[in-house]
């Protein structure tokens, strides 16, 4: 019964964003009432100058003063309430109390004025439009809580017909044309709460739905954004440093297709309550999908996501979940991008990333290597354009030798960056970050073309000339027509399409079938052999072998790591290559550096070798010169 009762007599404390809204509200019905002020307080002024100085009216010299008074008072207030208003739209000045203060003093102004001035007409037996035209401004055009207004209208209503009924005694109609009038503006000024309360919560509650995540209730990107920027301003003005976390779940998209949606949305509701309940009073948001992002003042929050972790193990039932956290902390000053949110998850993001492999370890700091390799990776990519146009893109050579002759049967073609800035970027580098980026067929294309003019060079100058193995990413097949892309530069530079060999790798074959199918089936229409690249890096070798039809399958480097330490290796290339005969593929080994591994691979009847033994990758001219001084052979078929 009390609460209904502080209910509706405005007692019952609002929540901040509804006492905002109204304070708004007030705030652009000030702008709109001081403007209609100063107006007619402009005209009523330039009226009494004119009676002053043109005459027109009988005034006495006393009515002037006050009037004039009067009127200057209200306008210079209304000026600077208007200006009050104006700055706080811009957001200035919006403390509760600071805006309670200059409302009430501008108001008790109005209510002043108007009270005097109709004070003076009704003793003459005019109207008294000024008093009931302030008040109505005052108290049913602004939001005043339910008690307030009845105080307020009370007070000025009480004070104004004591004084008038004591100058001229008040008549049985003047009682009830007073009365029905205060009623009347009670009721107004009560209905406006009410309607404008209403809006308040409707709007709170659809700010809500706008700003907090569907699934787990927490705030979604676009509120996070809003009031992570200011807080971050704040912070770099204060001098303060903030850290902010990026969350993803390792194995989230198996757990959902193992055990569906909804047992999905229970983990990330689960997770949701587990990070605000660890971050209580801090900016929380889920950002997409299993992703979840803080901003705290804690500078050390480990503690917090390792137990975190501990939760996520408990949520996993079979399905191998780990948390991983990316950590980037502001440096406290404006000249960093800090007021940046999305460079901030970019760097958070980007730890994470670098720790995506690395089982062991939960959480990383964004510093200053991981901020050198962002900033190559941004150069790389923004660069690769310009690389290729100002021939910066090289491509080196490495020979594949034929195990029975010793002889060069075929050069494979790697790519290599020779930057004037930044100098000899690693393949791992540059080839990894335009894959991520999904910009590598670009390179692809680059190096095709040129080989293709390296070939058509070495037959014009009568150099030894030999099938050249091209690398295409996985990406390649998605990005663009592969087969079409080299029937294009082949032609253009009259290159035989079956000196171009192409090597596709193992991880390629497990993604997008359908495209790769045609896209083999092209290449070989187009008389290419077809490689199997890195085969034993993977788990899935022996079904790439049953599903897709090769002409050479390229044994991993990483099998000869073991050359005379496990017993188990020797058998088991033994039988890879024993099963490439079968299958009528040619078997290469990458990674030969010793005598000792070329006499093995030679003797259990591998094909081909390839391997620092015979050369490392080097540019064409040099090449040629090891076949010239006799360092290599070029096969000759028989």
């Amino acid at each position: 019964m009390w609460e209904s009762i502080k209910d509706r007599l405005g007692l019952k404390k609002q929540e901040p964003y509804v006492q905002n809204y109204i304070e708004e509200s007030n705030m652009r019905a000030i702008r709109y009432m001081c403007a209609f002020v100063i107006f007619v307080e402009t005209w009523m002024i330039l009226r009494i100058v004119r009676i002053v100085f043109f005459g027109g009216e009988e005034r006495t010299v006393e009515w002037i003063v006050v009037h004039l008074r009067l009127y200057i008072i209200l306008l210079v207030s209304s000026i600077l309430m208007l200006w009050f208003s104006v700055t706080y739209g811009k957001g200035r000045h919006r403390t509760h109390r600071t805006v309670t203060l200059w409302k009430a003093s501008y108001s008790i102004i109005c209510a002043v004025f108007g009270i005097y001035v109709s004070y003076l007409d009704y003793v003459k037996g005019e109207q008294i439009m000024s008093f009931l035209t302030m008040l109505l401004f005052v108290a049913c055009l602004l939001v005043w809580t339910p008690i307030l207004s009845i105080l307020f209208i009370s007070v000025s209503f009480g004070v104004f017909y004591l004084m008038c009924d004591a100058a001229v005694p008040a008549t049985i109609a003047t009682d009830v044309n007073m009365f029905t009038t205060y009623v009347a503006m009670v009721m107004v000024s009560l209905g406006n709460y009410r309607q404008r309360l209403s809006e308040a919560v409707k709007d709170k509650e659809l700010e809500d739905i706008s700003n907090h995540d569907d699934l787990t209730n927490i705030a979604n990107m676009h509120y996070f954004r809003t009031h992570a920027v200011e807080r971050l301003k704040e912070a770099a003005t204060n001098g303060r440093m903030l850290t902010l976390i990026y969350f993803d779940i390792l194995n989230f998209k198996t757990y959902n297709e193992r055990y569906g949606f909804s047992a999905g949305n229970e983990l990330l509701v689960k997770l949701a309550e587990a990070i605000s309940g660890s971050f209580e009073s801090e900016e929380t948001a889920r950002m997409s999908d299993d992703h979840f992002i803080v901003l705290t003042e804690d500078e050390h929050p480990e503690r917090k996501i390792d137990l975190l972790q501990e939760k996520v193990y408990a949520y996993q039932r079979d399905v191998y979940l780990r948390l991983k956290a990316g950590i980037y902390r502001t440096n406290g000053r404006n000249n960093d991008g800090a007021e940046d949110i999305n460079l901030l998850c970019d760097r958070a993001r980007f730890a994470i990333k670098s720790i995506k492999d690395q089982f062991d370890v939960t959480y990383c700091f964004y510093d200053e290597k991981l901020h050198e390799q962002q900033r190559r990776k941004h150069y790389i990519v923004s660069h690769i354009d310009r690389a290729v146009k100002e021939g910066w893109i090289k491509v080196f050579y490495q020979p594949i030798i034929d195990s029975e002759t010793g002889t060069v049967c075929a050069l494979e073609a790697l790519a290599r960056w020779h930057d004037p800035e930044q100098g000899i970027l690693s393949p791992a580098e540059f080839i990894d970050t335009l894959e991520e980026y999904r910009q590598i067929h670009r390179l692809d294309a680059c190096i095709i073309e040129l080989v293709c003019r390296d070939y058509v060079r070495g037959i014009e100058f009568g150099q030894v000339t030999l099938p050249i193995s091209i690398n295409l990413s996985r990406l390649d097949f998605e990005l663009c027509d592969v087969a079409q892309m080299i029937r294009d530069i082949t032609d253009k530079y009259d290159v035989p399409r079956e000196r171009l060999e192409i090597e596709i790798t193992e991880s390629a074959l497990s993604r997008n079938a359908e495209v790769l199918d045609k896209a083999m089936e092209n290449l070989r229409i187009s008389k290419h052999n077809l490689w199997l690249d890195d085969f034993g890096a993977g788990y899935s070798s022996f079904n790439v072998l049953k599903d897709y039809s090769f002409d050479v399958l390229k044994i991993d480097m990483k099998f000869l790591d073991d050359f005379g330490q496990n017993e188990r290796f020797e058998p088991i290339l033994k039988s890879i290559i024993d099963l490439c005969d079968k299958l009528n593929m040619i078997s290469l080994a990458e990674g030969v550096e010793t005598m000792e591994e070329y006499d093995f691979l030679k003797e259990i009847g591998c094909d081909r070798l390839q391997g620092y033994l015979f050369s490392k990758p080097v540019p064409m001219d040099q090449l040629q010169e090891m076949f010239t001084d006799g360092r290599l052979k070029p096969y000759i078929k028989q």
